[in-house]
């Protein structure tokens, strides 16, 4: 098994692909990915799975979005057993899970987030590189009363909240800082909440009653501070009124800070985002202390977050714990020339992507053959990696009510 890159094998894919197909063709790209995913998913052949360390956040296993499953898992040194989604539910079976079985890994399906939000919360994001106007991200979810978050977008209700990822959106909420005496309540983080009369207008909690909030509007040469009944609680003096963050007053200052959701979420159960120039980081925030955690990690090209998860039952550790997997690789496409691929058997990549044109014609008998031969190379490569290493078959019995018989190997 070698490296190879994209770029590396489109010549040689390019000339048995459609009797012959320019190396530059969308196309081409197109069929080498659907070649790659085909064979991802055929068994594990070499550089499909491998060895690797993840975190564990409360009690959970998120897999990145390189992995697919869990074929083997080793926790504080013991290897354990991995069962499916069906597992809890088996008729006499062992139910819900007890705790402190941590010696079971149980599949929970998919998720957008490597990390649960415990409590209701905001929503921040942060973006590595300057983005475009037309880079947004969507938040899909529920609050803490299991109502789903709507908003309003071009006149109609749409189910979650959308942010525009670029600079000067509108959509960043306000650091105000610098007051003192009996205006110093009013200092805080104020979450953008819209337009009122082409200015954006901001709310701020109370850090000690939810219940109690204020408005700081731009009206337009001043910054006003209005209590829920709109009157007037304080002027923030715009000497220099320029929109959208000036520092005023002397020592009253106005940041921009991360853009930031106007809704709180208690789950998040799906993230839309297109495509970006650089990584966009999203964290929850606490409504009260304004503290974060970080929940998501998205690539440029990440549009659809989806990441499998495993419960350890009983180890409800947040922080500081890792275990060892033996994960099978997912099938993420490539897109440039500099692109990994994760199938590198250049023979068995020819092979597929002839399979799929002759399937494509309906030549089926014909395709069924080239397919084989696709998986006949990838046995005889998964032979020579492996040489003569020796795999040793693992039995694990679990009898219930009678504990457990160790590992016979």
């Amino acid at each position: 098994m070698i490296r190879r890159t994209y770029g590396s094998v489109k010549e040689q894919l390019a000339r048995i692909t459609q009797n012959g197909m320019c190396a530059t063709d969308p196309q081409l790209l197109a069929r080498t990915n659907e070649a790659q995913e085909r064979l991802l998913n055929k068994g594990l052949y070499a550089g499909t799975y491998g060895r690797y360390s993840v975190c564990v956040y409360g009690g959970c296993i998120t897999l990145p979005r390189e992995f697919e499953s869990i074929l083997g898992y080793n926790f504080q040194g013991a290897p354990a057993q991995v069962y499916n989604q069906w597992y809890e539910f088996m008729a006499n079976g062992p139910g819900i899970a007890p705790a402190g079985a941590w010696k079971q890994l149980l599949d929970r399906g998919y998720v957008p987030c490597f990390r649960s939000i415990e409590a209701q919360k905001f929503i921040r994001v942060y973006t590595d590189l300057a983005e475009d106007a037309t880079s947004t991200i969507l938040f899909r979810g529920s609050d803490t009363y299991n109502n789903r978050v709507q908003t309003i977008e071009n006149g109609v209700y749409i189910d979650g909240e959308r942010l525009n990822l670029s600079a000067g959106s509108g959509n960043s909420s306000v650091l105000v800082s610098g007051f003192t005496g009996t205006s110093a309540a009013y200092n805080g983080v104020y979450a953008y909440i819209g337009q009122e009369e082409g200015a954006p207008k901001y709310k701020f909690t109370s850090p000690t009653d939810s219940s109690v909030y204020s408005y700081i509007v731009y009206e337009p040469a001043d910054w006003v501070i209005r209590d829920q009944d709109n009157n007037i609680l304080d002027t923030v003096y715009a000497a220099t009124p320029t929109y959208p963050w000036v520092e005023t007053w002397g020592v009253v200052t106005m940041t921009e800070l991360p853009r930031t959701t106007v809704n709180a979420f208690r789950s998040i159960d799906a993230i839309n985002k297109t495509a970006t120039k650089g990584w966009v980081r999203v964290y929850a925030v606490d409504p009260v202390t304004g503290s974060e955690s970080c929940i998501a990690i998205l690539a440029p090209d990440e549009t659809l977050p989806q990441y499998r998860r495993y419960a350890i039952p009983g180890f409800e550790s947040e922080e500081g714990s890792t275990v060892t997997v033996l994960a099978k690789r997912k099938f993420i496409p490539i897109i440039t020339d500099d692109d990994d691929l994760i199938v590198t058997n250049l023979g068995a990549l020819k092979m597929m992507a002839i399979a799929i044109e002759k399937e494509e014609n309906n030549n089926l008998d014909e395709a069924m053959k080239y397919e084989e031969k696709a998986l006949e190379l990838l046995r005889d490569e998964l032979k020579e990696v492996e040489g003569a290493n020796i795999g040793r078959p693992q039995v694990q019995m679990e009898m219930f009510a009678m504990g457990e018989i160790p590992n016979m190997a």
